[in-house]
């Protein structure tokens, strides 16, 4: 493991025959730049402004800034409108999906009301014999029974 860490590595330096050569514009450019001390860069002072400007600039931030805001806002209500719109419309759906399926037929045959009460035998039947489910058998295949009997009377369009 450490062993790696203690063994000297050789290290290898390659010469390079290239020679290293600059445009005649690049040396033109550094040379003018050493003479004149162009090279250097210096901060921008700062500018004598008038008070009146300085309260221009701060006020036209301000101004920018609270239209900023106020455009979030709007963003905000708007997209929270849209929201509660689509909530309003997706319960009003449901609603009258629900009115719909208690109307229809199928729930008012008596072949629907013993298909429940299957039903609610198979889920007595399953939690009386957990891990048992084989011993349902039964009740299962009465429920089965009873739904394609729905299904058949809806297929038909009788009661």
């Amino acid at each position: 493991m450490g062993a790696s860490n203690s063994k000297s590595e050789r290290v290898y330096v390659y010469g390079n025959d290239v020679p290293i050569g600059f445009t005649p514009q690049l040396q033109e450019k550094l040379v003018k730049d050493a003479e004149t001390g162009a090279s250097k860069v210096e901060p921008p002072k700062p500018a004598a402004s008038a008070p009146s400007d300085m309260e221009e600039k701060v006020d036209a931030l301000v101004a920018k800034e609270l239209a900023r805001i106020l455009e979030k806002n709007q963003l905000d209500d708007m997209k929270a409108r849209d929201r509660n719109a689509s909530t309003t419309e997706l319960l009003n759906e449901i609603r009258d999906i629900s009115r719909q399926i208690q109307a229809s037929p199928s729930t008012k045959s008596p072949t629907f009301a013993k298909a429940l009460q299957a039903r609610d035998r198979v889920a007595t039947c399953l939690r009386d014999n957990s891990g048992r489910a084989l011993d349902c058998w039964s009740e299962v295949a009465e429920f089965r029974a009873l739904t394609a009997t729905i299904e058949k009377e809806f297929a038909s369009g009788s009661n």
